[in-house]
């Protein structure tokens, strides 16, 4: 099985321009490609998701795309903004500048909002900035009270939080008032979540 952490390290540990690293990283993808019996391309390493082959240096590019990325969210967080009109002009001026950078069109591989980003708002990317971090905040309370094995529930994966986290949260009543529950030990609802009988 291919580890895609490789390529990581072999290009941390390389400092050559673009089109010298891509060689270097479409030869070290061709020789291991060979040992594998399997084309990598699209699979080599984690940043090939951001990979587009029309780049001169798509390799590279997708490389620096997300090294870049993952900046995004701890700038925009650092504002303390809360409003998308003012989050999408930041964002705007920003992936201006990245993308002149790159020499490429930073829009849907930016930041990691852009898996929730609809294009039809208004304020598209400050919207998506405000939605995909509220999708972070549910998935870190559901592991936070999902520990003590008190609820049925898996951690929600952050791109199906949004569904659950529509259904409204609420405490589990007590049945009666003298099997009622300290505070800390009750419950919330997601999804088909349900408490276990036993806890």
């Amino acid at each position: 099985m291919w580890d895609e952490t490789r390529p990581m390290k072999l290009i941390g540990a390389l400092r050559y321009d673009s089109v010298s690293m891509q060689h270097i990283i479409d030869t070290d993808k061709y020789v291991e490609a060979g040992k594998l019996g399997c084309d990598l391309c699209g699979s080599y390493a984690p940043f090939c998701e951001l990979c587009n082959k029309e780049d001169a240096t798509p390799c590279v590019t997708a490389y620096e795309a997300s090294k870049r990325m993952g900046m995004v969210c701890p700038l925009i967080r650092s504002t303390g903004l809360d409003d998308a009109e003012v989050i999408q002009k930041v964002i705007d001026m920003d992936k201006l500048l990245g993308s002149q950078n790159l020499g490429v069109d930073l829009c849907g591989r930016y930041a990691p909002f852009c898996k929730v980003c609809d294009k039809e708002q208004p304020s598209p990317c400050g919207n998506a900035y405000l939605r995909y971090m509220s999708l972070q905040e549910f998935s870190t309370m559901a592991l936070a009270r999902q520990e003590g094995g008190e609820l049925t529930v898996a951690v929600p994966r952050w791109d199906d939080a949004l569904t659950q986290a529509l259904e409204e949260v609420n405490e589990v009543p007590a049945e009666t008032p003298a099997e009622a529950e300290p505070q800390s030990k009750r419950g919330f609802r997601i999804g088909v979540a349900r408490r276990h009988k036993s806890a």
